[in-house]
């Protein structure tokens, strides 16, 4: 007996999250693999996670890419933990819309939202929003924590929380790399690739000195 097969039509993606079909466009190809990191590398549970979840922001309703949830807590927008972006790869960090500022008013909106991630998979800022008794005041870590919320490994990664890339996120990560020696160093894009090789093999040469903790990491 044969088994019938579903398939998606032209221009169309299952999400990875909660199962709706959406438009294959740039912005979810973003958000389709921050999904499969949160879940498959961070550690977090698909029940974790919200897609396109609503917010009052003000007086109008704005929908969060996605919004995550500590194990347990009930889903509304004063449980917000974690707030994520995601923009197609021509939205600049600095966009007046759809950049940075757009995350910030987000978190301003969720009171006990603690973290923050903006991307356009070439680019990515996280924020940490830490409360002292004057004021708000907001970190720059290298990323968010993983479900178990260990903030000491976000900028100090150990050998044994290290996870295969899952998607394209190893792709996305060489790009932030290649940009910022572009960017930074004002190198061409030739001579600027062959600056990631070596920050490859390092990465390489550190990974296999399983005797040692990790001594190459970003900062």
């Amino acid at each position: 007996m044969s088994k019938l097969v579903a398939t998606l039509p032209d221009g169309k993606v299952c999400d990875f999250i909660d199962q709706k079909i959406r438009n294959d466009t740039p912005e979810e190809y973003v958000r389709q693999n921050i999904e499969r990191r949160l879940v498959l590398e961070l550690g977090y549970l698909p029940e974790q996670i919200e897609v396109e979840y609503p917010i009052k922001q003000g007086s109008k309703t704005v929908r969060v890419d996605l919004a995550i949830f500590r194990e347990g807590d009930q889903h509304n927008q004063e449980n917000i933990w974690i707030i994520i972006e995601c923009k197609k790869d021509s939205i600049s960090p600095s966009a007046s819309k759809d950049g940075i500022e757009q995350l910030r008013s987000y978190m301003a909106a969720c009171d006990n939202s603690e973290w923050g991630m903006w991307t356009n998979g070439k680019k990515k800022t996280v924020l940490r929003r830490i409360r002292t008794e004057e004021r708000i005041e907001y970190e720059e870590p290298n990323d968010i924590p993983s479900k178990n919320g260990n903030v000491e490994e976000v900028d100090r990664p150990t050998r044994e929380a290290l996870k295969n890339a899952v998607g394209d996120n190893l792709l996305f990560s060489f790009k932030i790399c290649h940009d910022h020696i572009y960017v930074t160093d004002g190198l061409q894009k030739h001579p600027a690739f062959f600056e990631l090789l070596k920050v490859i093999f390092c990465k390489i040469h550190d990974e296999r000195n399983v005797s040692s903790p990790l001594e190459f990491y970003a900062t």
